[in-house]
């Protein structure tokens, strides 16, 4: 008999493109400390490794961290974020046809993300995926982050037995889908600073039309 597999899902870069509203946050607070706004394309390669960290580098790369102002300049960009965490941000093409296929295989899906909850439960509910998902994991969920395999237990608690995947866009979640002995498809539309050569995956797809499959593939060799 089938095993019904368990499916983990990174949000930012992966299932929505979250950098607009990020970069726009960002802005934000550059604005605050007289300092010019940076472009889309570069601010992406802030994300992925938690928020605090994209508000360090963010500093950083535009003049540095001011001294001993880091949590202050974190608490304001999380106040500039949470107020407007979704008008800028987009479902990639596909993500809801795929969800809705993987959900009847039938499958079980987690979401796994350094995001904290307050905004990635207004980003889920607001892009009407959120109903999709039988576990959560958030980046105020554990004191640990991503690439820590407990994030990725966290998001499965309670799930049966089963086949591990984890679909995610970065370097942080390749090495999330390696410390948790999960097969990894990388989605190749995201937030790499890598190119998909030199980032470990098992598959990678370019398009949501194209995971179903990936998945069965999966599932195949599995049974």
């Amino acid at each position: 008999m089938s095993l019904t597999p368990n499916i983990i899902f990174d949000l930012d870069g992966t299932l929505a493109d979250s950098a607009p509203s990020l970069c726009k946050a960002g802005n934000l607070l550059l604005s605050e400390l007289d300092r010019p706004p940076i472009d889309v394309e570069t601010y992406k390669g802030f994300i992925g490794k938690g928020l605090h960290k994209q508000v360090e580098q963010l500093l950083s790369y535009t003049g540095g961290v001011p001294q001993n102002t880091l949590e202050k300049h974190f608490e304001l960009f999380c106040d500039l974020y949470n107020a407007d965490p979704l008008s800028a941000t987009h479902l990639y093409e596909g993500v809801d046809d795929a969800l809705g296929y993987l959900k009847a295989l039938p499958s079980r899906l987690a979401i796994c993300t350094q995001k904290m909850e307050k905004p990635a439960r207004v980003i889920l509910k607001g892009l009407m995926i959120e109903h999709y998902f039988d576990g959560f994991a958030f980046g105020d969920s554990l004191p640990v982050m991503k690439p820590d395999p407990a994030m990725v237990n966290f998001s499965m608690e309670g799930f049966g037995s089963g086949p591990l995947i984890y679909v995610g866009d970065s370097e942080t979640d390749s090495l999330t889908a390696k410390n948790a002995g999960a097969k990894f498809l990388l989605f190749s539309g995201g937030y790499r600073n890598s190119s998909i050569e030199n980032l470990g995956h098992d598959a990678f797809f370019d398009h949501y039309l194209e995971l179903g499959s990936l998945v069965n593939q999966i599932l195949d060799d599995w049974n």
